[in-house]
């Protein structure tokens, strides 16, 4: 192979990863400003809550606090990198009538749907949906640096 073709294939391979990161930045700047009225709402009584293990669909488990609705078929759940649910688990009780946004998850894969964006009880807000912007929203700054790294490196080779 050519030093020529070489430098093709790693300036195509560069700009494809580059493209792929910047498109994760995208996804994260939509999800930082969320509006709860296009998210799924549902209200009902707590039937169960705790800790469990969120298995992901690519075999990750952590940890997750999540909460059981009368009439909704689905856990929902909040992941924390600090594994602290203190606060959730003081906030709200099983009985306890809540409202709670999410996004429904059609990966049947996931015991839990960690895309639990509010949760209000008694007209106050428990999970705030700034939290889950911050979670997601960090795609964002991932994707825009990995996005320019990649770059600035396949420039770099190019001009060797």
């Amino acid at each position: 192979m050519t030093k020529k073709t070489k430098q093709l294939i790693n300036s195509i391979t560069s700009g494809l990863f580059s493209i792929l990161f910047f498109f994760l930045a995208y996804i994260g700047y939509e999800k930082r400003n969320i509006d709860l009225s296009k998210q799924d709402k549902f209200e009902s009584i707590i039937i169960d809550k705790g800790i469990d293990i969120h298995y992901g669909s690519k075999g990750q488990k952590s940890d997750v606090f999540f909460i059981y609705l009368k009439n909704l078929d689905e856990d929902l759940g909040v992941y924390r990198m600090s594994q602290n649910y203190n606060d959730l688990l003081q906030k709200v009780n099983i009985g306890d009538k809540v409202k709670v946004y999410y996004q429904a998850n059609s990966n049947k894969n996931e015991n839990i749907n960690i895309n639990l964006i509010q949760l209000e009880k008694d007209g106050k807000i428990i999970i705030n949906k700034s939290e889950y912007e911050q979670k997601e929203g960090s795609l964002l700054y991932i994707g825009l640096i990995a996005g320019f790294f990649i770059l600035y490196l396949s420039y770099r080779n190019y001009k060797r």
